[in-house]
């Protein structure tokens, strides 16, 4: 049984009542994997009672909003609140970011704002957007749970899956387990067609110095006795057993925080009904995101097999381009007192270069700043690590109020955020942000 606090269930409720009371539905969502994983959610749930539904991609507010319709927000919404308050059409917010106090507004018969942070719940680590929304349709109806696939691969994708699922995540998946949706495996989080592919190509997890290099890759999987050619299945579990140890000793070597390097081995979790394993699917929503296509990402989770071959293709070259940048990224990393950044061309990979650069091998003493142009604003991807948070560090906090003060606009979680400013003040921006990291941490 779920655990659901008491005044939570009563807006999910709401919220139900709204998608039962109506036939067809706009849904606007974030761009990124957890945004298409809760309109995935959400999508194949009216589908499944013949409700219609469009669905846009947003990363922020949309400049126009539709008429005529109920409109669900998943994963977007919560630093809007105001004016989606003054919209006329009924409308839900399932969104898992925090906001300020003064933020919030009250919800009205035909509005339902749903924020997990109001309940007791961190939107940060314990629910995603695509949790969020699967434990909506749950409520509704038991025939959901077979959703559950597609929601904790938003949960995996805003990297709650660290060190296993915690809070209402957790709950999530024991219910899915119990309910026979969902089998659960031990395995390292790496694939590809051969060991040699899977290991080049791996930037998530990702290998210093092992990662892309193939000669370094042929080299260690000989001394070890594993064929680079051979498939990662046919592959003995005695050999599984020493590339793990090899790998985790590679990143011991760097330094690594020991709860990254405990996670490259753990826990799969794979649809029963169709053989899905969250942590790839996850990655190929991220794919798209990443390429400008989630709209394939979608399409894929709505189960269009063409969709799912295109995907796989883009996740090939991405995470091939990914590694490339990952290598080169130390060169392009610029220093302040208390931060780090760097100019990244193409603005929706700098998030992900700026996550996984912190993870595995940036200085884990200041948080890293992705920046990319784009026309007259930069657009900014911030990361810290789980240390800064524990002492104190709020990005999201300290995103929004900064960019708003150089009237820009900003916000996300404690770990990851993110901002958009214009160029004439990136500079001042990134002094500030210096200055106020710098009371919060004791770095030295």
């Amino acid at each position: 049984m779920l655990d659901i606090p008491e005044d939570l269930e009563k807006k999910l409720r709401d919220a139900i009542s709204i998608l039962e009371d109506d036939e067809k539905f706009r849904i606007i969502t974030h761009y990124d994997a957890d945004g298409i994983s809760s309109a995935a959610v959400l999508a194949r749930t009216l589908m499944r009672y013949q409700k219609g539904f469009h669905t846009t991609f947003e990363d922020s507010f949309p400049e126009k909003i539709p008429e005529g319709y109920p409109i669900i927000f998943t994963d977007i919404g919560n630093s809007y609140l105001a004016r989606i308050a003054e919209l006329d059409e009924p409308v839900i917010v399932l969104d898992h970011h925090d906001i300020k106090d003064d933020a919030k507004v009250p919800d009205e018969e035909d509005k339902v704002f749903i924020n997990p942070h109001d309940h007791g719940i961190d939107g940060s680590q314990e629910i995603s957007g695509g949790t969020l929304t699967l434990l909506m349709v749950v409520i509704q109806d038991d025939a959901n749970w077979d959703e559950a696939i597609y929601g904790l691969a938003g949960a995996s994708a805003d990297k709650q899956a660290l060190g296993g699922f915690t809070g209402s995540n957790r709950e999530l998946v024991a219910e899915a387990i119990e309910r026979d949706q969902i089998e659960k495996t031990d395995m390292l989080f790496i694939d590809g067609k051969t060991v040699l592919d899977a290991l080049v190509k791996s930037c998530d997890p990702y290998f210093p110095g092992i990662s892309g290099e193939k000669k370094v890759i042929h080299e260690m999987l000989e001394k070890i006795g594993i064929d680079p050619g051979a498939s990662l299945d046919s592959v003995s579990s005695e050999h599984k057993r020493k590339l793990n140890s090899l790998l985790m000793l590679s990143l011991l070597k760097k330094d690594v925080p020991a709860h990254v390097i405990e996670s490259i081995y753990g826990t799969h979790y794979v649809s029963k009904k169709n053989g899905l394993d969250i942590d790839k699917l996850y990655k190929l929503l991220n794919s798209c995101a990443r390429n400008d296509r989630p709209g394939l990402g979608l399409s894929l989770c709505l189960g269009d097999e063409s969709a799912f071959k295109k995907a796989e293709r883009i996740r090939d070259r991405y995470r091939k381009e990914m590694v490339d940048k990952l290598k080169n990224l130390d060169n392009k990393i610029e220093k302040k007192e208390n931060l780090q950044y760097f100019y990244e061309d193409k603005k929706t990979m700098k998030g992900e270069l700026a996550g996984i650069g912190m993870l595995y091998f940036l200085d884990q003493s200041r948080p890293v700043f992705g920046l990319s142009e784009v026309e007259d604003e930069v657009d900014i991807s911030a990361r810290a690590s789980k240390k800064m948070v524990e002492n104190g560090l709020d990005l999201g906090e300290l995103c929004s109020e900064l960019a708003e003060a150089a009237d820009g606009q900003g916000g996300g979680h404690d770990i990851a955020a993110g901002a958009t400013i214009s160029k004439e003040k990136i500079d001042g921006f990134l002094e500030t942000m210096d200055k106020e990291i710098g009371k919060r941490l004791d770095i030295g």
